[in-house]
């Protein structure tokens, strides 16, 4: 049952004006992005090409070359990955259907599914439209190129000590492009918390505005780059992007985005279990 709830709520809300508008944008974003490297690449031999995966938007490393799309794409975040899924629960409570669902699924099935349905449709919409550009750098780039954004050889101890910072370095060094994918669904998985823990926000704290509940994730992700501004710089960074964003070189503490995850999935269980006891009337 909790299955079938979750499948039909997705569909509903992936064809939902939000979605599709987020959708689009960041197709158009990585469309851009790619355009750009065909036309500023065409023509250039391959020894001194850079590898297709370091060219992607959510290549960090192409920050090296030109950093605007990427830089973009960082502040427009924390506003559109809650817009696909983010506000659905509140608008239900808002229009009066949740009484209506609840009868018809059973209060534990709604909200489980509710949360389940906000998670994968903000995680293929944030994650499709990436993989796609992996498919169009991997058929339209050189696949010998092996060069890296910060123009240093392979054997330069740049190169070496950016590479170590990776957070996949292991995969990364098997292969390039699976740690491009397994990089871009992390991005996906990590974008779907986000439009959980907004949903989790509006079920805890009824909003009349639900502009109001934009705030949230950009609070917390904005909280993340102002306190990095004020440490040292030889510490871990704690900014959210530098975990995300593949191939980034800054220095990192990994324990930091595991216990992020782990309480955002805390507050997932917490909140379905107080809306398993909540009264619908």
């Amino acid at each position: 049952m909790i299955f079938k709830a979750t499948m039909a709520q997705t569909a509903f809300m992936l064809k939902k004006k939000e979605s599709v508008c987020v959708f689009y944008i960041l197709f158009f974003m990585v469309l851009i992005n790619f355009i750009g490297n065909v036309l500023y690449f065409q023509g250039r031999d391959v020894v001194e090409m850079y590898h297709p995966m370091k060219l992607l938007l959510l290549s960090y490393n192409r920050t090296n070359l030109n950093g605007i799309n990427t830089l973009l794409l960082i502040q427009l975040y924390p506003i559109l990955v809650v817009c696909p899924a983010g506000f659905s629960l509140a608008r239900e409570y808002q229009r009066g259907t949740r009484m209506f669902l609840v009868s018809r699924l059973g209060n534990d099935t709604y909200h489980v599914s509710k949360y389940l349905s906000a998670f994968l449709t903000t995680m293929i919409i944030f994650t499709v439209p990436f993989l796609m550009e992996i498919i169009l750098n991997y058929v339209s780039f050189p696949r010998s190129a092996i060069g890296d954004l910060w123009n240093a050889s392979m054997y330069d101890d740049t190169y070496r000590n950016s590479v170590n910072q990776y957070l996949m370095k292991s995969i990364y060094l098997y292969s390039p492009y699976l740690c491009a994918v397994l990089g871009t669904l992390f991005w996906g998985v990590f974008s779907g918390l986000l439009g959980v823990f907004t949903t989790a926000i509006s079920s805890i704290i009824k909003v009349k505005y639900n502009v109001f509940l934009f705030l949230p994730v950009y609070a917390v992700l904005s909280l993340t780059t102002i306190l990095a501004s004020r440490f040292p710089r030889e510490m871990p960074s704690i900014k959210w992007y530098d975990y995300v964003l593949l191939f980034n070189d800054e220095v990192k503490f990994p324990p930091l985005l595991f216990a992020s995850i782990a309480l955002l999935v805390l507050i997932f269980i917490d909140v379905v279990r107080a809306g398993g006891r909540k009264d619908c009337l």
